[in-house]
């Protein structure tokens, strides 16, 4: 069940309040806090980490307790094996503002002394608990667990738990299953079960009382830039502009000056002055080191923007308005999207962790969620199905059905992908009965594509971390739209192949000529003649099939027998092709060959 799910479950029973203790990872505490908000419940934000003495889970009292959440998971989650237990000292170093509940709590009482409860998760193990708090002088909490919302979903739950740990269904230990009735109860139930401990259900509202706290959705938290002494981010970002301006429009006439106001003061009145201060620095390492980039989107329209030589075109010959991009109306931080070389983005990467501090900087995580494809193969895999037969049943549904797996516009819901096989194979109901159950459900964390956040001070005091599974880059464990409610700043910078495929001849270009082209980019800066392309043959192919054919075309061409002009069309043509909107259709399937010649 998602968060969502949970509130909603909560919502119909009833409840006041609700807590969430996702075990070692913080990733859904964003969607479930705005659920609870809107369902009108107190959310209880909480964590389960595990200790030598068994589980423990942790409940925020503060936002201080929160960024300790956060410290704690990102800790754990960035060690070399985020699965061993934490130790004592590492708990205590961010204890504060921290109420725990733990079965075993030996060598924990004088940290965390009257934060510290035994809970009584079912019935049959609650009076030997509740004895052994009483020896202690322990409060006893009422804390039943909820793994899946309805008792008939116990068995989907074995088959998560199977695909969790690359076991199947039928060898998996009963150590990795959830306890005996672990279904979401209401609270009627929960107190018929404990009537007998009283104190360990009035103790529940005590801590709900304890956990009310808010964090700060929804405000801006802009990073901190170095600046000039004595210069505050504002005057930086209008001198930076004037300059600017200068540099391109040789006099600052009065239409010039009267937009360059505007800009500015909208941009200082909504605090975004580090977001343009940030990417301008970015671009400026980009061209220092030779990575090719250029700009997209919304940001064109903005003539400070154009002054930092964050975007190319000219808002004012083009006639953009500036409140296409940014207006007062607007309360989120604007995107500046930057395409970067591919292969060359990972140092200008690099440079924003090294620039700004790797404790405040993070690739952006994203949610992979379950589509019918890799739900099928998962649970076909966990019901211990052969690998040929897992690949038979996944490759018979199509690769592109999630544009379909949404409700119609009637609001009816969408067709069942497996219902033809569901007719095709009978024996393997209960595969597509699970695999149809966990769409749209959380697979695993990846990296944002080109997502990357500063913050403030130190992400984790507001943010959790970990390393991602492939390039081992640190990535948040909330996803974009949970990082943004909390008011961080996200910089897109964006792999583009067509911009690798342009510097790889900028640099073939520069080094066949280089008394003529200090670097590489000095190549692109240059004005093209015109050229007329002519194609031996009518041409309908994909993107990816004509770059496909240029780029080794291109990288074979002979560098002494091309003069700079020929080679600069060479550039021109590449760059035209990767970014040509070329029609996919059966012509492009053909075998006849076809042929692009350059008109000298």
């Amino acid at each position: 069940m998602t968060p969502t799910d949970l509130v909603q479950a909560a919502k119909a029973c009833g409840m006041s309040a609700l807590g969430l203790t996702d075990h070692h990872l913080l990733t859904g505490t964003i969607e479930f806090i705005k659920a609870c908000k809107d369902a009108d419940i107190q959310p209880i934000i909480g964590l389960e980490i595990d200790l030598e003495q068994g589980p423990l889970q942790l409940l925020a009292t503060s936002t201080e307790g929160w960024s300790n959440l956060c410290r704690l998971s990102s800790v754990l989650a960035l060690r070399d094996n985020p699965d061993a237990p934490c130790s004592l000292d590492t708990l205590f170093r961010y204890s504060k503002d921290l109420i725990a509940l733990c079965e075993n709590p030996q060598g924990l009482q004088d940290e965390f002394e009257d934060r510290l409860y035994v809970p009584l998760r079912n019935v049959s193990s609650a009076s030997t608990l509740s004895a052994q708090a009483r020896k202690l002088g322990l409060p006893t909490v009422v804390a039943h667990p909820v793994y899946y919302q309805t008792p008939e979903q116990a068995q989907l739950q074995k088959t998560l738990a199977a695909i969790r740990l690359n076991q199947t269904v039928s060898t998996s230990s009963q150590q990795a299953l959830a306890p005996a009735d672990a279904w979401f109860m209401s609270p009627q139930i929960i107190e018929e079960r404990f009537k007998k401990f009283p104190e360990a259900l009035k103790a529940t509202q005590e801590i709900a009382e304890r956990c009310q706290f808010d964090l700060p959705l929804g405000k801006s938290q802009m990073p901190i830039i170095p600046l000039p002494e004595g210069v505050i981010a504002t005057q930086h970002l209008r001198d930076k502009a004037t300059a600017g301006a200068k540099e391109i429009y040789g006099e600052i006439t009065p239409q010039i000056q009267i937009r360059l106001d505007h800009e500015l003061e909208v941009i200082s009145r909504m605090g975004f002055e580090p977001i343009f201060l940030i990417v301008e620095d970015i671009l400026n390492f980009a061209r220092e080191t030779g990575v090719p980039y250029s700009s997209r989107g919304s940001a064109a329209s903005s003539l400070v923007a154009h002054c930092l030589g964050i975007t190319s075109p000219d808002p004012l010959r083009l006639n953009l308005y500036f409140e296409r991009f940014l207006n007062p109306a607007r309360v989120t931080p604007p995107d500046i999207d930057t395409d970067l070389c591919s292969r060359r983005r990972d140092s200008v990467i690099q440079h924003v962790f090294d620039t700004y501090g790797t404790d405040k900087v993070a690739m952006v995580g994203t949610i992979n969620r379950y589509r019918p494809r890799s739900a099928l193969g998962d649970v076909a895999k966990a019901y211990g199905l052969e690998p040929a037969k897992v690949r038979e049943l996944a490759n018979q549904l199509p690769h592109a059905w999630w544009a379909r797996f949404e409700e119609s516009e009637e609001g009816e819901d969408p067709p069942s992908p497996f219902a033809e096989l569901r007719t095709a194979y009978p024996c393997h109901q209960s595969i597509f009965d699970d695999a149809e159950a966990i769409l749209k459900l959380p697979r695993h964390l990846s990296m944002h594509p080109g997502g990357v956040i500063v913050a403030p001070g130190a992400l984790t005091d507001l943010v959790p971390v970990m390393n991602s599974g492939g390039k081992g880059v640190v990535i948040t464990q909330l996803d974009l739209d949970s990082v943004e409610a909390l008011g961080l700043v996200k910089i897109d910078l964006l792999g583009i192949r067509g911009l690798t495929v342009v510097g790889d001849v900028a640099e073939f270009v520069q080094q066949s000529n280089p008394e003529q082209y200090a670097t590489p980019l000095s190549v692109l800066s240059m004005k093209p003649p015109p050229i007329v392309l002519s194609a031996a043959k009518p041409l309908a192919a994909s993107r990816s099939k004509v770059r496909g054919c240029v780029r080794p075309c291109v990288r074979s061409m002979p560098a002494r027998k091309m003069t700079s002009w020929q080679l600069w069309r060479c550039i021109v043509l590449v760059h035209s092709l990767v970014d040509l909107r070329m029609p996919s259709c059966a012509a492009s399937r053909a075998r006849n060959p076809c042929a692009i010649f350059i008109q000298h």
